[in-house]
């Protein structure tokens, strides 16, 4: 893989102590140290990591909570799964523990998961894909805009901006659209 520059760029995890989650074959590993981890072997830091993480996500709580035949002991394996599943050049878990969320995957349930948005960091529309914060004012759509504006802590005309990107990516005319969209995707 080259990064930016073209030079070689290692797979995070590969020879630090990053860790990149991925699936393979609808199982969920990660590379962290050199090796390479099934789930039920991931080193208990991870795991308690990733744990801290799904309790700053109260959506992502209440979808794995809702989630039909999923057993509680499945709960953050589906995390990672849905969160996390795409193998790319940027670290799940950085060097110093920090998480981020920088890959799209594509579990095969897009645009009919009745989980997206809420579990995974982006949605499919039929002109692209939503950003996290077009999820975040989708989410808020049935509210003013200075109100929306206000609790993500962005400008009026930020918001403007967003949901005109958000009406050309889903094909939709106006916030009344926008607001029946969310609901049927399960964001509202």
């Amino acid at each position: 893989m080259l990064n930016s520059s073209g030079h070689n760029k290692i797979l995070p995890g590969l020879v630090d102590s990053a860790v990149e989650f991925f699936v393979d074959q609808h199982e969920v590993k990660c590379v962290h140290d050199g090796r390479t981890y099934s789930f039920e072997n991931f080193p208990e830091w991870i795991i308690e990591l990733v744990k801290e993480d799904m309790l700053q996500h109260p959506e992502a709580i209440k979808a794995l909570a809702s989630w039909e035949n999923l057993h509680e002991s499945e709960h953050v394996r589906q995390y990672i799964y849905c969160r996390f599943g795409g193998l790319d050049n940027d670290a799940d878990i950085d060097v110093d523990r920090g998480i981020h969320y920088a890959e799209y995957f594509d579990c095969g349930l897009r645009g009919s998961c009745k989980y997206e948005g809420k579990l995974c960091c982006s949605v499919q529309v039929s002109n692209g894909y939503l950003t996290k914060t077009e999820i975040e004012i989708l989410k808020r759509i049935s509210k003013a805009n200075k109100l929306i504006a206000d609790e993500l802590c962005i400008s009026c005309e930020t918001v403007n901006s967003h949901i005109q990107n958000i009406m050309k990516k889903t094909g939709l005319a106006g916030k009344v659209e926008l607001a029946i969209f969310a609901t049927k995707k399960g964001m509202i």
